[in-house]
């Protein structure tokens, strides 16, 4: 068939295809002897064929070569095959490989493969993990998988272990080898050094009795092939290499079908035969006869070293010996013999665990290319990575766990398809067991889990309390498990450990969330065992207790809108008092570093699950300060020096910081909610109650009902804004101001946070900092009051720590009073410049939310943001793009904002290099797809050329004006701005720029449209060549200008000439001249005659070619520009006409009744320098 034909027709090469496929299914050694017929399109542009080919193929090695016993031919043509299939998996279609890697899956499930080349199919499927069609990837991750379920080493593959048994077999295998006598070492090894020295002569032998008409022995009919092979075996011993020889060619007539004279390759030995030296075994190469030798030559001879090497060690054959054998020979001849193959036996065990080592280690290479694909944004990628982690993980691979844990994230995925499969693999993993019983399960289960907590991250903990969540839910977690974990948490259950215990109780705190009797029903358990002695050994465990506790709180709501009904215990709670002593006693336990997070946790119990939480925070203050101050009155607070150690001081600070925090939680949310829900209950009885009485009196509609109820909402409303400006008025005034006990503790902290040489202990520091931008949450006068001084603390404080927790604060302080902090934006942004990367990190997350949620306006600082984009931290990078994605998506947002981002990019003052500028800007335009964006761009760009002082900055411009996609009325818009640019011009890469979008315009301009195209390149090459020019032609004036002598007048020019041209030409010259960049225009006007008519001057240094320009300064874009351009027309036409007419009341320059000739440009600035003027 035509290749063209085949490329040209999909659907007839498809049928034609699934039949050969077809028949080579039902006869595929009916194909082989034609299969030349069709590898020919292999090299085809089909790739239709190409695919029905390998199909073909694959077919005939499933079906016909898969046999165990092939023969040369055979094994050959599989070999052929296989390397096809191979070399076939780097195709140039993505079709074509993602088949390749479907045939290999199914021959392998087929055990197909030979052992000797899984190496090498599993590296080059390892390296299809990263190719860029999704479907190529999915069959590779496949191929992966089943290849390591159906692997035929182990069923555990940890790579560690492995290589540990390794070199255990290794150094036994040594020992047993040091060890044995001489005569077995010699056995063991002398055979294959024996070999080497009679191979020649053994293939002289072979080529004259193959090459002769010698005739073959007869055997009778008694004779076997071992004793056969065993008078081959002698002959080889005692060189007599001719009969072996013809011996050998007689055995393999007389049994041809024997395993040793079927198998043996014609390039190497028979796999089967094993070399009886470790050392040859891994530097021994397949023996390569002479060229000399014929095929048949070739087997021949490998048969021999066959028989030669191996006979000896087969257990079946009979051992060689000498005729005659005393009693004391032969039993050291079985000794022998035993040695050899318990030697022979350890070699083949190292082997393997070599094998089994090789094999992990490429599982475990491909872990880490499959966890990339778990974050892909393709669907099946992430379904298949779940799959191959899920059997890896039941395989033991090392590195598994690590994909597992990174699975837990997916738990959020919106993808339902994802999120059931992940489900589905943590259940098959940790929840299905083998146990007998339900108590065994339940104990299997607990276990699992406990093991996937430990090393978790706080993320990776979070997303587990999702999944147990599910668990809950769909009853896969039922009560036998939950009462495990009770038991393991009071270690009811023997061995278990405080680890394990802790464990637990975390697994019991998320499964409350889903269903919160399992902490209600058992609240005195966890009171008891969580806040016991163990709790004051152990703060972590007084921190999870408060955790689980606060899993009692529901934030549901119920109908209508208004907060559920809190669930408090009475302030004088077991639990409360516990906590009062955990927190007091264990502030001066500083070896326990988990003081303050327990802290923490203690202090939002109290707050959310206590009545009257002020007054038992107050009490603990007081107790604390007594511990920080000693036994100083309140009154006197203000002026005592703490005398506890800095860190003690540090974890007080911390919890005042903290009490005033959940004080403002408690008022501002607890409070108003509570109050808005007894109101709703009190206004809903007394609808109902007047809705009664309304019915059984049995009133009309047309009273004041509907104004009443009018009122009535009024008033609620009215009553909601009363209730939040009181709490807002206590905020601001009672809690960390005025003469509360917070605010007594207010100028301890700004001490602290003032005077870091006084307070130098960087724990402290950090504390401190906290607990002022928690009290600056508070209240709004507080805040105001020390604002400057947290700002101070953010730029001046050498601790990144703190520079990083400041910034987090400021976030938040900016939600709170957004008012206070705009003014302060700009030290904001600074800090995206700080040399520590988690502040840099942090700050961009920081401005992030809040410019996403306009909490921030957008100005020209963003620009701080865009520069992030080629941070030298990944992470700060990828945040920054991200940013910028989503703002794309709120209207022209990223439009608005390019103008001044490539201003301040291009600022020499801003430090950015050009080549990162570009890397910006790259990405920024690639928002800017709209064509009215484009085209307003266009103009404005343009217009900004008049504005630039250094050539970097025209060069950036050139290049942002090179990134516009541009359509007809954009081309338009750069022709007509055309003045703004064309000075500069003379700059090759500026030239550059501005081809590059000639080039982009020419691919879709319409013919109408390629006209204005032409003209602009014609005009852009122009003034290229001529801006070169008059960059020689300004040298050499500058050069002849500097050779003449100072002071010495001009001739043929009045002084009073000299001061019209030194007030008017000179001055306009400076204001706007081409060749001096940065000069920044003058609205001073001249003196004189407001209706005076310019002054026009020519220069004589080149008569074929000047240029009028415009000598007064443009100062208006647009409208005004146009018109001094008209102007000029006219006034140019004026001269013409009177160098014409010779009219008297038009005098020009002197220079210019000189030129003989001269030519006006139309519109435009002059191209001449203000060097050749002067």
């Amino acid at each position: 068939m035509d290749a063209k034909d085949l490329a040209r027709d999909n659907t007839g090469t498809k049928a034609y295809t699934l039949f050969l496929v077809d028949v080579a299914a039902r006869v595929p050694m009916t194909i082989l002897p034609n299969i030349s017929v069709i590898l020919c399109h292999l090299d085809e542009e089909s790739y239709m064929m190409r695919m029905g080919v390998l199909g073909l193929i694959a077919e005939i090695l499933i079906h016909g070569l898969s046999k165990e016993q092939l023969d040369v031919k055979e094994k050959k043509a599989r070999d052929q095959f296989m390397d096809i299939l191979e070399d076939h998996i780097h195709d140039v279609n993505a079709f074509v490989r993602s088949r390749v890697l479907q045939i290999w899956l199914r021959i392998c499930n087929a055990r197909a493969i030979p052992l000797s080349r899984h190496k090498d199919v599993m590296n080059l499927t390892i390296g299809r993990l990263e190719d860029k069609s999704s479907l190529v990837r999915k069959q590779a991750i496949q191929l992966i998988s089943v290849f390591l379920s159906s692997n035929p080493f182990a069923a555990k593959l940890p790579v560690q272990d492995l290589r540990t048994k390794l070199e255990e077999e290794k150094n036994k295998l040594k020992e047993m080898i040091d060890a044995q006598p001489e005569n077995a070492i010699n056995l063991i090894g002398s055979k294959v050094d024996t070999w080497n020295k009679i191979e020649k002569d053994v293939t002289v032998a072979v080529q004259e009795v193959c090459k002769s008409e010698t005739e073959k022995q007869e055997f009778s009919g008694d004779v076997d092939v071992d004793s056969v092979l065993d008078d081959i075996y002698k002959l080889l011993e005692q060189e007599h290499f001719n009969q072996a020889t013809l011996l050998l060619l007689s055995a393999m007539e007389e049994f041809p079908g024997n395993e040793l004279f079927r198998t043996t390759p014609l390039g190497s030995q028979d796999d089967s035969f094993l070399q009886t030296q470790e050392s040859t075994e891994e530097n021994s190469e397949s023996l390569e006869p002479s060229s000399e030798l014929n095929k048949e030559e070739i087997r021949v001879l490998n048969t021999l070293k066959a028989v030669f090497l191996s006979w000896h060690d087969d257990d079946e054959g009979p051992i060689p010996a000498p005729i005659e054998l005393s009693p004391s020979t032969m039993k050291s001849t079985n000794q022998e013999d035993d040695i050899v193959n318990d030697v022979s036996k350890q070699q083949i065990l190292v082997q393997y665990l070599k094998d089994c080592v090789s094999f992990a280690s490429q599982i475990q290479t491909a872990v880490p290319l499959i966890c990339k694909l778990l974050s892909s944004k393709t669907p099946s990628d992430v379904m298949e990575a779940i799959d191959f982690f899920v059997t890896a993980f039941e395989f033991g691979v090392s590195n598994s766990l690590e994909g597992v844990r990174q699975m837990l994230a997916l738990i959020w995925s919106k993808e339902p398809s994802v999120k059931e499969a992940i489900v589905a693999a943590y259940k098959r993993l940790y929840l299905n067991t083998t146990a007998n019983n339900n108590r065994a399960q339940s104990v299997a289960v607990v276990k699992n889990l406990t093991a996937l907590i430990h090393g978790a991250t706080v993320g990776e903990l979070k997303s587990l309390e999702a999944l147990v969540m599910e668990f809950v839910e769909n009853q896969e977690i039922n009560n036998n498990v939950i009462q495990v974990l009770w038991e393991r948490f009071t270690l009811k259950i023997p061995g278990t450990s405080t680890d394990e215990s802790k464990a637990a109780l975390l697994l019991l705190a998320m499964a409350a969330k889903s269903d919160v009797n399992v902490v209600r029903s058992n609240i005195d358990v966890l009171v008891s065992t969580g806040l016991s002695e163990r709790a004051h050994d152990d703060f972590m465990l007084a921190r999870d207790s408060c955790i689980a506790l606060l899993k009692l709180i529901q934030k549901k709501k119920v109908k209508g809108g208004e907060a559920e009904e809190p669930f408090r215990f009475p302030k004088d709670h077991e639990m409360f008092d516990k906590l009062t002593e955990l927190i007091v006693k264990g502030i001066s336990k500083l070896d326990d570093p988990f003081w303050v997070p327990m802290t923490e946790q203690a202090i939002n119990v109290i707050y959310r699950l206590g009545e009257q939480p002020d007054i038992r925070c107050a009490s603990i203050i007081k107790q604390l300060i007594e511990v920080v101050l000693g036994d100083s009155e309140q009154d006197d607070l203000k002026n005592v020096e703490p005398k506890c150690h800095p860190r003690v001081l540090a974890r007080f600070l911390a919890f005042a910081g903290h009490v005033a925090f959940q004080q403002l939680y408690y008022l501002d949310v607890s409070m108003l909610g509570e109050l808005k829900r007894r109101r709703n209950i009190q206004d809903n009885r007394r609808e109902a109650e007047k809705n009664k009485a309304a019915k059984n009196k049995r009133k009309s509609k047309d009273g004041n009902e509907p104004s009443m109820e009018e009122d009535m909402g009024l008033t609620g409303a009215v009553a909601d804004d009363a209730e939040a400006e009181y709490m807002k008025k206590v905020l601001d005034t009672e809690i960390v101001t005025g003469n509360s006990l917070l605010a007594m503790l207010s100028p301890l902290i700004t001490a602290v946070c003032s005077n870091h040489t006084k307070y130098s202990d960087s724990v402290l520091k950090t504390a401190a900092a906290m607990a002022l931008a928690k009290f600056m949450l508070v209240s709004s006068e507080f805040c105001e009051a020390h604002l400057q001084l947290l700002f101070t603390v953010l730029e001046k404080s050498s601790e990144a720590t703190i520079r990083a927790n400041t910034i987090i604060a400021l976030g938040d302080l900016t939600f709170r009073f957004p008012n206070l902090i705009e003014p302060w934006t700009p030290n904001l942004y600074a800090r995206l410049r700080d040399d520590s990367p988690m502040v840099r990190k942090n700050t961009l997350t920081i401005l992030t939310h809040l410019i996403l949620n306009d909490m921030v306006k957008v100005k020209g600082q963003i620009s701080e943001m865009a520069i992030c984009i080629v941070d030298e931290d990944d992470r700060i990078s990828n945040m920054s793009k991200m940013f910028f994605h989503e703002l794309a998506k709120k209207g022209n947002a990223v439009y608005n904002i390019m103008p001044d981002v490539i201003s301040r990019l291009s600022d020499p003052e801003v430090g950015v290099k050009e080549e990162n500028f570009k890397i910006i800007m790259r990405y920024l335009f690639s928002f800017i797809q709209k064509d009215k964006q484009c085209e307003s761009l266009v103009e404005k760009l343009c217009h900004r050329f008049r504005t630039t002082r250094t050539d970097r900055q025209v060069r950036d411009l050139a290049f942002c004006l090179a990134m516009l996609n541009y359509s007809e009325k954009g081309i338009r818009k750069l022709q007509e701005n055309f003045v703004c640019f064309g000075d500069k011009l003379a700059d090759e890469e500026v030239y550059n720029c501005f081809q590059n979008v000639i080039t982009k315009s020419k691919k879709f301009a319409k013919p109408e449209v390629k006209v204005i195209v032409d003209e602009l390149e014609a005009k852009l090459l122009e003034c290229h060549t001529k801006g070169m020019s008059d960059d020689q032609t300004t040298q050499k004036a500058l050069q002849v200008r500097n050779k003449k002598t100072p002071g010495k007048s001009l001739k043929g020019k009045t002084p009073a000439r000299r001061r019209v041209r030194s007030g008017k030409d000179v001055d306009s010259d400076d204001e706007y001249n081409p060749g001096t960049k940065g000069m920044r225009r003058s609205t001073r006007k001249p003196s004189g005659d407001k209706t005076k008519k310019k002054i026009l001057s020519f220069s004589d240094e080149d008569d074929s070619d000047l240029d009028l320009f415009d000598v007064q300064e443009v100062e208006e874009e647009g409208k005004k520009s146009n018109e001094i351009d008209k102007k000029l027309k006219a006034l140019n036409d004026s001269l013409n006409s009177a160098e014409e007419n010779n009219d008297p009341n038009l005098e020009p320059s002197p220079s210019s009744r000189r030129t003989s000739k001269r030519r006006l440009l139309p519109t435009g600035r002059s191209r001449t320098r203000s060097g050749v003027n002067s």
